[in-house]
């Protein structure tokens, strides 16, 4: 009795300590909707993580720009002295020791913390428009996940309809209504409705996977999206000021830091100056002078940066009336996209949708009755399927549009 008992309590033991290491290995489950998934995004997606780095390290150039070039010049000089013109009682030792100091005089270092404060707006702007692109592609893959759980709940009940019918063809043949190929083609068709969820399945797979690529979550995370196609998909408007996004605040930097280079190389025009004072000993006697040394800027004064600086800022001129042409384009799409899917969506919700349940209600209750063959069951099973695929693909592309209006006019952020 004794040993029956202590081999059980061992095996209670033993099923504690495997059920407790399985929860502990047990991969976390994260249910997000589609507010959590852009705080998300901001707060831990490692390709903002490295843009905000960047961003830190454009900022230190205005430290670097701010110090004062101030590096005084010492030398020192020192040698016997030979006399030529008869014997000496001693060899004389003259040496000397001189200081100065380059002074930029054309406002050289307010230029250089100009193009430095300019490169930094530029940096922060990028960091912010990685954002902007990050949460749209957040946000279309949230979407696309949202979908193929539609499409996945659409293929499971595409599935219980074919297993019904499958059983009352079953049922009729075995009576000896039909033949065997009605039975035939009714399992077959249960076998394609199987394939169609475990393709939806793997696709949604696909989906949260770039999800949590985007999000920084680990591998093993189980990652369920919550939240309404429709809802994300008919939706109001959201609006922005196309010129305010961070690209083209990008762009507005480069070239101010292209003008303040340019000014720069300008100011090489103006000689820079060096003031000094020495202190020399000459045989017995103490020499003290001020120096004043001048760069005249005779072959090299500055026209290679300012050359270069001006192209450049030619060509992010360019680029900038590019950019936002493009935006307008992408903002005005985006919005009569979204606005036509959404009319359409809505209109079949109203006419469509309604005619659509009862009609998938009539069909099977038709066939169960024996009023009509398998192939017009069949037939109108793939109709009253594809106006739902067609209707979630109406939500999809509404949402999609959504997004992307949002991104294009920076109202993503």
């Amino acid at each position: 009795m004794f040993r029956r008992r202590l081999i059980g309590l061992l095996l209670g033991v033993s099923l504690w300590t495997q059920s407790a290491r399985a929860q502990e290995q047990a991969p976390p489950i994260v249910e997000i909707t589609y507010e959590r998934a852009l705080v998300l995004a901001r707060e831990q997606s490692p390709a903002l993580v490295a843009a905000r780095a960047r961003a830190r390290e454009a900022a230190s150039q205005i430290d670097a720009a701010s110090v004062w070039r101030f590096n005084p010049q010492v030398s020192g000089a020192a040698g016997p002295r030979f006399r030529s013109d008869g014997p000496s009682d001693g060899t004389a030792v003259d040496w000397s020791v001189s200081a100065q100091q380059w002074l930029e005089i054309g406002g050289q270092r307010g230029e250089r913390i100009a193009a430095a404060r300019a490169g930094t707006d530029a940096g922060v702007a990028r960091s912010e428009d990685a954002q902007r692109l990050l949460l749209r592609d957040v946000s279309l893959t949230f979407i696309s996940a949202l979908y193929w759980e539609r499409r996945i709940a659409l293929a499971e009940e595409n599935l219980r309809i074919a297993v019904a019918v499958a059983r009352v063809a079953s049922r009729r043949h075995e009576v000896g209504e039909v033949g065997g190929l009605e039975q035939s083609v009714s399992e077959l068709a249960v076998a394609r409705a199987r394939t169609d969820v475990d393709r939806a399945r793997a696709s949604l797979t696909q989906a949260e996977g770039r999800l949590k690529a985007l999000l920084g979550l680990e591998a093993p995370t189980e990652l369920t999206c919550m939240g309404d196609l429709r809802q994300l998909g008919i939706h109001d408007m959201v609006g922005g000021d196309v010129s305010d996004r961070p690209d083209m605040r990008a762009l507005r930097s480069d070239i101010r830091q292209a003008e303040a280079e340019a000014d720069l190389g300008r100011a090489g025009r103006v000689p820079d100056l060096a003031l000094g004072a020495g202190y020399s000993r000459e045989e017995f006697d103490d020499i003290v002078q001020g120096t004043l040394t001048i760069a005249l800027p005779v072959f090299d004064h500055g026209q290679g940066t300012t050359a270069v600086a001006e192209a450049r800022r030619e060509r992010l001129r360019v680029e900038l009336d590019a950019t936002r042409s493009t935006a307008g384009v992408e903002a005005s799409t985006s919005q009569l996209t979204t606005e036509r899917l959404s009319a359409a969506a809505r209109r079949f919700e109203q006419e469509g949708l309604a005619t659509l349940e009862r009609s998938e209600r009539l069909a099977t209750a038709t066939y169960e009755a024996g009023a009509i063959p398998l192939g017009e069951l069949l037939a109108v099973r793939r109709e009253l399927v594809q106006a739902k695929l067609d209707y979630a693909d109406l939500l999809l592309g509404a949402a999609n549009a959504r997004a992307e209006l949002a991104a294009s006019t920076g109202a993503l952020r």
